[in-house]
């Protein structure tokens, strides 16, 4: 849920309410006052009364005079107190009920207790409380409406800036030279966001060109001494004076500089997918490029006196960087050679949405969850670097395939879902 839309719904959600609770105590004050201004006028009228029996020695006439009816009884029963109530009344005229608001109070005369009831018409006051009730409720809603729209527009505009950073980062590539361009905005907060941001976006790409750079010189500068060191070591091993033991040690010196060598590149390799240099995407025939793999693999295959089977869709297609596509297959494939038996198997099983290699090979000694972890090898004593199924897994996730690995009747089964 959207902020904006959040405050919205809680802002109008508390200002109902509100508005609901505010509403019923004024109907009550309005109800309360306008009773009480009855009552003031039903007390008149009993002083009247009062001062006119005391005045006359006896009672007036029963009357009924517009709103306010007068009427007598004899008192018989228990003292009656004065009491104030409302109550309805059916009207012949309008054949209707109507209310009225009564003062029933007693008066003595000729030593004969009576009953005095004055009511008069509430029916005004009915009236003013749902007039007032009516235009109340208008207000209300009509500030309602205008609170949704002020929240819908205006707030709109004032994030604005905010919506706007949010966008830029979201299209923010540290890969790419475009700078972010903040709008400028007078509201004090946005304005530390966006400063804020662009110190943090100014200083990881100069981190991620430093490591960059590292990355470029690293894969260099150490990829030369290392081939001059494997190319004096051959020298080496082609001299004639020198001893079998001599020899011996010269031959494991040059695989270490190879097996350097190669863990060097990996380690870049991994940097490099890690800070997405790999940005550039295209459609990628998988179908033609595992068959580009298998011919260039077909001396080491020979070598290993692998039995390859092959069940390809050449319409396989993908949209990926192509060399990352390139480095994924030949991870796979060599993989599946290497840690294969002698004269094993593999089969390759490729379609529109998914690419299964399964090899022979000796039963798993590692927990499966670490195969793809780094410097994680089947065997401890491997020739593997253990960086080959951490890089497919790197790029797998970049492209957002599911890799999985499982271990059934000798064969090891690793299979990529595209879709």
């Amino acid at each position: 849920m959207k902020l904006l839309t959040k405050y919205n719904r809680v802002n109008i959600i508390a200002t109902i309410i509100a508005l609901l609770v505010s509403g019923i105590c004024f109907y009550f004050f309005i109800d309360y006052q306008l009773i009480s201004q009855l009552d003031e006028d039903l007390k008149i009228e009993e002083l009247e009364m009062i001062d006119f029996v005391k005045l006359n020695k006896s009672l007036p006439k029963a009357s009924i005079y517009k709103d306010q009816v007068i009427s007598f009884g004899l008192i018989t029963g228990e003292p009656l107190k004065r009491k104030f109530a409302s109550k309805k009344v059916f009207s012949r005229e309008e054949n209707e009920w109507k209310p009225i608001r009564e003062i029933v109070f007693p008066v003595r005369v000729a030593d004969k207790d009576y009953k005095v009831m004055i009511s008069k018409s509430q029916q005004e006051t009915d009236d003013l409380i749902q007039l007032i009730l009516l235009i109340t409720s208008t207000i209300v809603i009509s500030l309602l409406i205008i609170l949704f729209f002020i929240n819908r527009f205006l707030l709109n505009k004032l994030w604005r800036p905010f919506n706007d950073t949010l966008q830029q980062l979201k299209q923010f590539n540290l890969t790419g030279k475009k700078v972010l361009h903040l709008e400028k905005t007078g509201i004090n907060e946005f304005a530390d966001l966006n400063n804020a941001v662009n110190v943090m976006s100014n200083r990881v790409s100069q981190d991620y060109a430093a490591l960059k750079n590292f990355t470029e010189n690293a894969s260099h500068e150490i990829q030369t001494p290392l081939a001059i060191i494997q190319s004096k070591l051959e020298l080496l091993i082609q001299s004639e004076t020198l001893q079998e033991e001599q020899v011996r040690h010269i031959h494991s010196m040059h695989d270490a500089c190879i097996r350097l060598s190669k863990l060097n590149q990996s380690l870049i390799l991994l940097t490099k997918i890690d800070n997405q240099q790999f940005q550039e995407k295209e459609r990628v025939n998988l179908g033609k490029l595992v068959r580009r793999q298998l011919n260039n693999y077909e001396e080491l295959i020979a070598v290993n006196q692998v039995i390859i089977t092959t069940k390809i869709n050449d319409d396989s297609i993908v949209v990926m960087n192509e060399m990352m596509a390139e480095i994924l297959f030949s991870n796979l494939i060599t993989n599946a050679i290497k840690h294969n038996i002698e004269k094993g198997k593999i089969e390759i099983i490729l379609t529109r949405q998914q690419l299964i290699i399964c090899n022979t090979g000796l039963d798993l000694k590692t927990d499966p969850a670490e195969l793809f972890e780094r410097f994680k090898k089947d065997n401890q004593g491997s020739a593997s670097l253990g960086l080959g199924l951490s890089i497919v897994q790197k790029i797998c996730d970049q492209n957002n395939f599911i890799i999985d690995y499982s271990f059934s009747d000798q064969m090891h089964i690793v299979s990529i879902q595209f879709y």
